[in-house]
């Protein structure tokens, strides 16, 4: 089949689960035979090079169109005396649509799969010419709702909480327009089930199996990886330092956490705390995390699967997470990941994998069963590659 991708950015480099997610994606497409043409905007934020592009995305035909993205107060506040939601209206660009409209309609595609939620902007051009299927990423009005919910600023709180209600409109709308809808967990699965009438697949993200390079499980070390662009990780890790890891040292008083992510600048004050080493952004994640010991995922608010906890799971890490944070995996807290969701809680989870080197060892071989039976690449994308070809049918 001759299918059109359509995303809001290149994911490239693969530094946050959602560039890894449709890069995986793409290229999983064209490996099976597929002409896959991508159309994404190339943002500011996340400029990938002309060069980047054309080496690394050399297996499928790329369409990309600069735009600028990012939040401009003034724009943000424009907004409220309008019916739509912002976060979807800064996509919003006419070069953009008229590149797609004359793309659509000099070539013949047999599918359009919409990357994530903020590529819904798009979905006027395609609906009409060709079946159009949703990958989503996560469960877009949930996220917000929940960074709602813990923020501090009772203006941001407010902002946020009419974003919420518009953003849950459009998604709703989003749902019932397509033809199809493909969810990434089985929590967002039930949900747009329960939101919408058209056909949804689970596809579980693949993670490549580990055969050598399991992790050094250091005994006086934690690590956090993740994008700190992302609302979300840095409210997460925030709640850990001021709450959480106070009570760890207390009991560990050696102990270090090793911070790294995209977009994490090595001379933000918020991390100069005692035993917190900033990494900054790390050019090799795979080597990161398995030098660094333990990994926690204490985020607050989100939706679909953290790729990073999976990548971990993957490597034989013993893991602790917020319920948020584990959220979409079918796991036993205490067997593949420790789970828990206030300060001390989290913290007992903590100490007692380091005071217990062999539990942690065995946890850390049960979270690698776990991902080699539920998230195995090949069989998975089988599954999904026969429902994109159903939804033609």
């Amino acid at each position: 089949m001759k299918i059109l991708v359509v995303g809001n950015r290149f994911p490239w480099p693969l530094h946050d689960g959602g560039a890894i997610a449709s890069y995986r994606l793409l290229k999983s497409l064209s490996i099976v035979g597929h002409e896959v043409v991508f159309f994404s905007f190339n943002t500011v934020k996340h400029h990938v090079s002309s060069e980047s592009i054309q080496k690394e995305f050399s297996f499928c035909r790329t369409v990309a169109v600069s735009l600028n993205a990012n939040v401009k107060p003034l724009d943000a506040l424009r907004n409220l005396f309008t019916p739509h939601s912002y976060f979807i209206g800064r996509y919003n660009q006419k070069e953009a649509q008229t590149q797609l409209i004359q793309l659509v309609s000099e070539e013949k595609f047999d599918l359009a799969i919409l990357e994530g939620f903020y590529s819904s902007a798009f979905l006027p051009i395609l609906k009409d010419q060709l079946p159009v299927i949703y990958r989503a990423h996560n469960l877009e009005y949930q996220i917000w709702q929940r960074l709602a919910e813990n923020e501090s600023s009772w203006l941001k709180r407010a902002y946020l909480k009419i974003q919420v209600k518009r953003l849950k409109k459009e998604e709703i709308n989003l749902l019932n327009q397509v033809n199809a809808t493909i969810a990434i967990s089985p929590n967002d699965a039930s949900i747009f089930q329960q939101l919408g009438p058209k056909p949804v697949h689970l596809y579980l993200p693949g993670v490549e199996i580990q055969i050598n390079g399991k992790s050094k499980l250091q005994p006086q070390s934690l690590f956090h990886l993740g994008s700190m662009e992302w609302d979300a990780n840095q409210q997460g890790v925030e709640w850990f330092l001021r709450k959480v890891w106070p009570l760890v040292l207390s009991e560990h008083p050696d102990l270090t956490f090793h911070l790294a992510g995209k977009g994490l600048k090595k001379s933000d004050s918020k991390y100069f705390q005692q035993g917190v080493m900033n990494h900054g952004e790390v050019h090799d994640a795979r080597e990161f995390m398995l030098n660094h010991g333990i990994c926690i995922v204490p985020i607050l608010a989100g939706s679909g699967i953290r790729m990073k906890l999976l990548d971990a799971m993957n490597f034989g890490i013993p893991c602790v997470a917020t319920s948020i944070g584990a959220q979409g995996l079918k796991v036993e807290s205490g067997n593949q990941l420790e789970i828990a969701d206030n300060p001390k809680d989290f913290a007992a989870k903590i100490i007692g994998l380091l005071n217990d080197r062999l539990k942690a060892i065995q946890m850390g071989k049960n979270a690698a069963a776990y991902i080699q039976e539920n998230h195995n690449p090949v069989i998975n994308f089988d599954k999904l590659n026969q429902f994109i070809v159903s939804v033609t049918s």
